[in-house]
C-alpha cells in the first residue's frame, strides 16, 4: 500500500481517491485520463463484472455543461475531466492515513476573495430587490470565489490537504482527490446531488445552516440555540424551496412515483444542515437521468432555468466547476449500471503551479439578510480553507448532535415542520379508484412557462389516471390541441409586460382558450394572464411570497396553500360573473371560476399545498361537468 500511495504522490499516473459518508475504508481509483464533450461521450462498459461492483469511469463535470438542457452557462471552454478507471482497490481509513504525506503547506499570499463583503453584500441586495422582487424567481445562489498560491506545490502537498480533511472534517457525503494529471480537485462535500442503483434514484436537497461559530458550555445552551433554528421560518422556507425544486426533477425521472423522507439533520465540523432525502423509482438509462438532474437547487436557484439566466446576468465568469457534479460510473454484480454523484461544493481546485479556488455560496431568499449571507459564505469554506492554510494545526470540533441523541423537544420541532406539507409527497403515489375510469377517457395538455413545476403537476395528474403532456409554450399550437384539458402553467416574470415574447404567447392561449369554450386551468402565471385577460388588475406585491405556505378561503373551505409569486390579481367592482377567492388585507384575488375554467394563483402540486392531490381532483372533476358544486 505504501508503494501505490507513494507512486500517486509522484504524480505520475491519474487517480482519485474516495471517501464515502465517513466510511471507515477508502476507495482508491487509478486510470487513464481524458477529455469528453458530453455527457453521452463519456465511455460506457457492459456486461457482467467478475466482482460483486466495478467502478468504470469518474469524471469532474463542468457547470456549462447545463447547457445540454439548453440553459445559459458561461464557459472559459472547461471540459468534463474523465478517469477511464484500470484498477480499483479498497483499502482502510486507518491504514491509508499512515502512509499519507504531511509536508508543509505555505502560501505565497492570504486567500482572498473576487468580492469584498461590501461588494458581496450589495449583490445580494440587488437580487433580492430587482429579481426575486420582479418575480423572476424564488431563490438564486450567486458564489463568491476565493483564490491563492501555494508555494512549491506537488501532488504531495495535495495529499497533505485531503489528510486534513480526513483526519478533522466529518459528516460530509464524499471526501475525495481527484487528479487527471493536470488539475486537482480537494474536497469535503456535503451533499449527495443523485443516486442511481437498481432503479432507485436518490437525491439528498441540503439548505438552512447553523454555523458552529462558538464553543457552548453546556449542553441546554447548544439545544436552545438549535432549536431557534429549527424553527426559523427563512431556515425553513429555504429549504421547502430546494425540495419543491428538487422534487421537480424527481417528478420527471422517476414516474414509478416515489417518496419524501425527513426533515434530517447533518452534521459537519463547522456547520450543521438539515435536509431531505428524496427517494423514487425508474427505468430510465444513468446518463439520461443524471442529465435530467443537472444541477442542484441549492447550488443554482429555482426554478432552475431562469436560476441559470440569473447567474449568468450578475457575472461574467465562468463558474468552472463550483456548483456542478462529480459522476462515478459503474456496474453491480448483474451487469447493471449504477452512478453515484456529490455536488461539488466545499472543493479547491488547485492547477500544476499550485494557483487555487475555491468558490461557496448563500441561497439568497426574499428576505436574506445580506450580512449574515456573507458570514454563510465564509462559514462554509472554513473547513477547507483551514486544511490548506494550516493542514497539521486543524483541530477537529467536537460533535455536538450527539449529545442532542433522542431528544424529545429537537424529534418533535423536526417533526412539526411536516405537519401542514402535501400528503401526496410523502407517500409512494397510487391510482386512486375514484378516477381510474375517468382518466382513460381524460387528457390534458399543459403548458410550460420556464418552470419544471409543470413536471410535479404531471406526475400528481398522471397519479389521477389522466394523461398529461409537457408542452413549451413555445411550441404550443392551440389548433392542434386536442386534449380534453388545457392548464396554463407557471413560470418567472411579469405578466404585465406583453412586450415579451412569452407572456404575449400566453395572453393570446387565454384568448383563445377562453373563446373556444375549452375546459381550462390557470395555475400561478397562468392564473395572472386569466385574470388580467378577464379585466382584473395584476399588480405587483408589497412583499414577494416566494415560497410561502398560507391558509386560505378556498371557494368556501379552508386550505393551507403554497405560494412563489411577486404578482397578483386583483378584485374588480366592475365584474360580478365569476366565483373568486380573496385573501388579506388587500384583498388578493388568489382563485376563480367560471363557465369551464379555473384559476388558482397558488400551486397546488408544491409540498406546501396540503391537499394538493385532492385540490386537483376535484378541479378536474369540475372541469367535466360545472353542474358538481365543488368550486
Amino acid at each position: 500500500m505504501k508503494e501505490i500511495i507513494q507512486n500517486l504522490a509522484n504524480g505520475q499516473q491519474p487517480f482519485c481517491l474516495i471517501q464515502k459518508q465517513d466510511d471507515e475504508n477508502i476507495l482508491i481509483l487509478e486510470g487513464q485520463s481524458q477529455v469528453n464533450e458530453k455527457i453521452d461521450d463519456i465511455p460506457r462498459q457492459s456486461g457482467k463484472p467478475t466482482q460483486d461492483k466495478i467502478y468504470d469511469t469518474i469524471s469532474v463535470i463542468p457547470f456549462s455543461q447545463i447547457r445540454e438542457r439548453g440553459y445559459k452557462a458561461r464557459t472559459h471552454g472547461e471540459k468534463i475531466l474523465t478517469l477511464a478507471i484500470t484498477h480499483q482497490h479498497e483499502i482502510p481509513l486507518e491504514v491509508l492515513l499512515e502512509h499519507l504525506p504531511c509536508d508543509d503547506i505555505i502560501l505565497e499570499q492570504n486567500i482572498t476573495f473576487d468580492s469584498s463583503e461590501e461588494e458581496y453584500a450589495r449583490l445580494i441586495e440587488t437580487i433580492v430587490e430587482d429579481e426575486i422582487g420582479n418575480g423572476e424567481g424564488a431563490n438564486f445562489v450567486v458564489p463568491r470565489v476565493s483564490r491563492g498560491r501555494i508555494e512549491s506545490f506537488s501532488v504531495r502537498k495535495a495529499f497533505t490537504i485531503f489528510k486534513s480533511l480526513l483526519e478533522n472534517d466529518y459528516g460530509t457525503y464524499w471526501k475525495f482527490i481527484f487528479y487527471n494529471g493536470d488539475t486537482l480537485f480537494v474536497g469535503s462535500t456535503p451533499e449527495r446531488h443523485l443516486y442511481v442503483e437498481a432503479n432507485r434514484v436518490k437525491m439528498n436537497p441540503i439548505s438552512g445552516t447553523f454555523r458552529k461559530d462558538r464553543k457552548y458550555n453546556t449542553r441546554a445552551s447548544f439545544k436552545n440555540e438549535l432549536l431557534e433554528f429549527l424553527v426559523n421560518q427563512k431556515e425553513i422556507n429555504e429549504l421547502f424551496m430546494v425540495v419543491d425544486e428538487e422534487l421537480k426533477m424527481m417528478a420527471k425521472m422517476c414516474r414509478q412515483g416515489g417518496s419524501i423522507i425527513g426533515p434530517l439533520l447533518k452534521e459537519m465540523s463547522q456547520l450543521i444542515h438539515s435536509e431531505y432525502l428524496l427517494s423514487g423509482k425508474s427505468d430510465k438509462d444513468i446518463f439520461e437521468l443524471f442529465k435530467d438532474s443537472m444541477f442542484a437547487a441549492t447550488v443554482t436557484g429555482s426554478p432552475v432555468e431562469n436560476a441559470c439566466n440569473i447567474i449568468h446576468k450578475y457575472s461574467d465568469k465562468s463558474r468552472g466547476y463550483y456548483g456542478s457534479a462529480l459522476l462515478l460510473v459503474g456496474r453491480d454484480k448483474n451487469g447493471d449500471d449504477f452512478l453515484d454523484s456529490p455536488i461539488t461544493i466545499r472543493t479547491a481546485e488547485i492547477d500544476r503551479d499550485g494557483n487555487f479556488i475555491i468558490a461557496v455560496g448563500a441561497t439568497l431568499v426574499r428576505d436574506s439578510i445580506p450580512t449574515e449571507e456573507v458570514k454563510e459564505t465564509e462559514s462554509k469554506s472554513a473547513a477547507l480553507t483551514k486544511s490548506i492554510v494550516n493542514p497539521d494545526g486543524v483541530s477537529s470540533s467536537t460533535p455536538m448532535l450527539s449529545k442532542l441523541a433522542n431528544d424529545d423537544d429537537i424529534a418533535e420541532t423536526l417533526q412539526q415542520r411536516n405537519q401542514f406539507l402535501s400528503n401526496f409527497w410523502f407517500f409512494k403515489q397510487e391510482i386512486p379508484v375514484q378516477l381510474r375510469e375517468i382518466g382513460k377517457d381524460v387528457t390534458i395538455s399543459l403548458i410550460h412557462n420556464e418552470d419544471d413545476f409543470a413536471f410535479m403537476l404531471k406526475h400528481m395528474f398522471e397519479s389521477l389516471g389522466v394523461r398529461t403532456n409537457v408542452i413549451s409554450f413555445k411550441d404550443y399550437v392551440f389548433e392542434k390541441d386536442e386534449s380534453t384539458i388545457t392548464i396554463i402553467g407557471s413560470g418567472p416574470g411579469n405578466p404585465n409586460q406583453l412586450e415579451e415574447i412569452k407572456m404575449s404567447q400566453n395572453f393570446k392561449f387565454v384568448e383563445q382558450i377562453l373563446n373556444s369554450g375549452k375546459k381550462a386551468m390557470f395555475i400561478c402565471l397562468g392564473h395572472q394572464f386569466l385574470c388580467k385577460y378577464l379585466g382584473y388588475p395584476v399588480e405587483k406585491k408589497r412583499i414577494p411570497y416566494q415560497g410561502v405556505q398560507k391558509k386560505i378561503e378556498l371557494f368556501g373551505r379552508e386550505e393551507r396553500v403554497g405560494f412563489y409569486n411577486t404578482f397578483v390579481p386583483k378584485p374588480s367592482l366592475s365584474i360580478k360573473d365569476h366565483k373568486i377567492s380573496l385573501d388579506g388585507p388587500d384583498n388578493e384575488l388568489v382563485a376563480i371560476s367560471g363557465e369551464g375554467f379555473l384559476g388558482f394563483q397558488f400551486h397546488p402540486e408544491s409540498i406546501l399545498t396540503k391537499n394538493g392531490d385532492l385540490i386537483l381532483r376535484d378541479s378536474i372533476l369540475y372541469l367535466l361537468d360545472e353542474t358538481q358544486d365543488r368550486f
